[in-house]
C-alpha cells in the first residue's frame, strides 16, 4: 500500500463510489474527487489499511469465507504508533516488502470494493490530508482523481495560453494535411486498442467549453463521443488533435504531440496551474462530465468558486 500517505482518522468522511464525484473545501485547496479505479492508492510502498472489528465479517462474506479463515489469510496485527495500541491491518501480497494490498486483483480491481474498509472508502477525505499541504500534495501525486479547483484569474490565463497553443497546432495540421474521414473509430477506444490521456488543464478547459455531455456510450469511452461523432471538437485535448488514422502523417504528428505536450506543461508552470495527467474520460468524470443524473439536476460547475480556508 502507499506508505507516503498520512493515516486516516475516525472523523474522515465517506468518499464517493467509482463514477461518482464529490467536492471538498480544505485548509489547503478546494478540490473535486472522483475515483478512477487506477489502483494507485492500493499499491506501492509498505503501508497499513486499518481494520475495525465490525468490518471483518462483511469482508469475509464478500469473499465467501468464514471469519477465522479470512483473518488467517488476509489480516495481521500491527502496533500503531499513533494510537499506541495493537491494531488489525490488511496484509500485503508480499509481507514485509511493501506492494499491493492482498485484496487487490491485478493492477486495479478491488475484490471487496463494495465492502472495502472505512479507511479505503474515505480516501482522500482524511483530516490529515485536508489540513496539511504537504500531505495533500503527496495524495494528489498518487491519485489522478483529485482535481484541485483553480481560481478564476489563473484559469483565464491558462485557458487563453492553451487556446493559442491549440491554434498553433491546428495550423500545423493544415500544413501536414492528414486525412480524416470522421468514422469515429479512434474515439471508440475499446475497438481502436488505445487510450486517450490528457492533462488536468486540458480536461478543465474541455469541461468549461462543453459542460453538458451524456453518460459514455461504453465503459471507458469519452462522453463527448455521441453516435459516432465528437460533440466537443473546440475543446478536445491534444491527444485527439494529434491522432489520425492516416499513416502518412503518423511520425510527424507523434513528434508534434510530444513538443506541444511540453508546451502545455510550460503553461502549467508559468501560470502555476496544478499539474496532473490521466485518462481523459476519467478526468472528465472527476469534473462531473458524463455522469448519470436525476432529471432536472444540473452538472457540476466546471470550476467551483474558491473558498476561504
Amino acid at each position: 500500500m502507499q506508505h507516503p500517505l498520512p493515516a486516516a482518522t475516525e472523523s474522515a468522511i465517506d468518499a464517493p463510489l467509482a463514477g461518482e464525484s464529490a467536492t471538498a473545501s480544505t485548509s489547503v485547496v478546494p478540490f473535486r474527487f472522483s475515483c478512477h479505479r487506477c489502483g494507485h492508492c492500493c499499491s506501492g510502498g509498505e503501508g497499513r489499511v486499518w481494520l475495525e472489528d465490525d468490518e471483518i465479517e462483511p469482508l469475509a462474506r464478500r469473499l465467501g469465507l468464514d471469519v477465522d479463515a479470512f483473518v488467517r489469510s488476509y489480516v495481521r496485527s500491527v502496533f500503531d504508533a499513533q494510537s499506541g495500541r495493537q491494531r488489525l491491518s490488511l496484509r500485503e501480497r508480499t509481507e514485509g516488502a511493501g506492494g499491493p494490498c492482498v485484496l487487490l486483483e491485478g493492477a486495479n480491481h478491488c475484490s471487496v470494493y463494495l465492502d472495502r474498509p472505512r479507511q479505503c472508502r474515505t480516501f482522500p477525505f482524511w483530516p490529515s490530508i485536508l489540513a496539511d499541504a504537504a500531505a495533500f500534495e503527496r495524495a494528489r501525486a498518487t491519485c489522478p482523481g483529485i482535481a484541485p479547483v483553480v481560481a478564476g484569474e489563473k484559469r483565464a490565463l491558462a485557458f487563453a495560453a492553451l487556446e493559442r497553443l491549440y491554434a498553433e497546432f491546428e495550423a500545423l495540421l493544415e500544413r501536414a494535411r492528414p486525412v480524416c474521414i470522421r468514422r469515429g473509430v479512434c474515439c471508440r477506444f475499446e475497438e481502436a486498442g488505445h487510450e486517450l490521456f490528457a492533462t488536468g488543464l486540458e480536461a478543465d478547459y474541455a469541461a468549461a467549453r462543453h459542460p453538458d455531455a451524456p453518460p459514455p456510450e461504453a465503459e471507458g469511452r469519452c462522453p463527448y463521443h455521441v453516435r459516432g461523432r465528437c460533440t466537443a471538437r473546440e475543446g478536445r485535448p491534444l491527444g485527439c488533435r494529434s491522432y489520425h488514422c492516416d499513416t502518412r502523417t503518423t511520425s510527424v504528428l507523434a513528434e508534434a504531440h510530444e513538443h506541444y505536450l511540453k508546451e502545455i506543461r510550460r503553461i502549467e508552470r508559468e501560470t502555476d496551474y496544478p499539474p496532473s495527467y490521466g485518462r481523459f474520460p476519467a478526468l472528465l468524470r472527476a469534473r462531473g462530465i458524463g455522469l448519470e443524473r436525476e432529471p432536472g439536476l444540473a452538472a457540476l460547475p466546471a470550476q467551483a468558486s474558491e473558498v476561504d480556508a
